[in-house]
């Protein structure tokens, strides 16, 4: 677990923001280079699940704390996807751009994650007492679309259909270069932004969206490294017992 802040502070405002999508698109990479401000040259799966925590400043003197999990791609199976996605307030369903296939998944962690939120609906409207006050946290989460791995050649996904898809799903959408750290602190401000309903100016978001790190590796090596993984979750795609599949 990283956690940025201390144990003494305390913000009136914190959002747990799950994020989810096929083993080895880089989920890991995205939330380090955004809490750490470091990239991991060498792939390590994620087993299970990671927390992270971040604070974010937004105007009016608000401060709010994102807690990040980063859930593991092998970890898609329905009954995880429930214990993860409750209390959620956002979820960002990650894509390697490079990678058709992980891009086509994206509907199947979509189907997942629906399928928890409308199990925990029906278990809430089966309970009397529902604290006032948490209203916000009883909507569905936000959702947004996010390509990474922008840096490298051979992009499989383009534009037009990320976007339209993002547009069907009522998903926000965001490019973004874990490697790079261009649009991660976009990424994550925007959100911030959207949770607390506190508007940022465009020009800040824009600093945000500043490559944050230089460029540690070529793109050529980094290609090996995606196309291994390709081939190592080619036959990864299974349905459990839950009914949730990634195709």
């Amino acid at each position: 677990m990283n956690s940025e802040s201390s144990d003494t502070e305390i913000f009136s405002l914190e959002f747990k923001v799950i994020v989810v999508g096929n083993a080895g698109v880089g989920k890991t990479s995205l939330i380090r280079r955004y809490c750490e401000t470091e990239f991991g040259q060498e792939y390590k799966q994620t087993i299970g699940l990671d927390f992270y925590s971040k604070k974010v400043d937004l105007p009016r003197h608000q401060q709010v704390l994102l807690q990040i999990w980063d859930i593991g791609g092998q970890q898609n199976n329905g009954a995880m996807i429930k214990n993860y996605i409750m209390g959620a307030h956002a979820v960002c369903f990650v894509y390697d751009v490079t990678n058709a296939s992980s891009f086509k998944d994206v509907e199947s962690w979509r189907s997942c994650v629906y399928e928890a939120l409308s199990e925990q609906r029906q278990q809430k409207s089966s309970v009397e007492t529902v604290q006032k006050g948490r209203e916000k946290g009883n909507k569905d989460p936000l959702m947004i679309l996010v390509g990474n791995k922008t840096d490298l050649p051979n992009r499989q996904v383009t534009t037009a259909a990320h976007e339209k898809f993002a547009a069907q799903q009522k998903m926000l959408s965001c490019f973004v270069s874990a490697r790079s750290g261009e649009r991660i602190n976009g990424l994550f401000t925007r959100l911030a932004s959207q949770l607390a309903d506190i508007p940022v100016p465009q020009q800040d978001v824009g600093l945000e969206d500043r490559v944050v790190a230089n460029v540690d590796s070529n793109p050529e090596e980094r290609v090996g490294v995606a196309n291994s993984m390709k081939e190592s979750n080619k036959n990864s795609s299974r349905k459990n017992k839950d009914g949730c599949a990634l195709m």
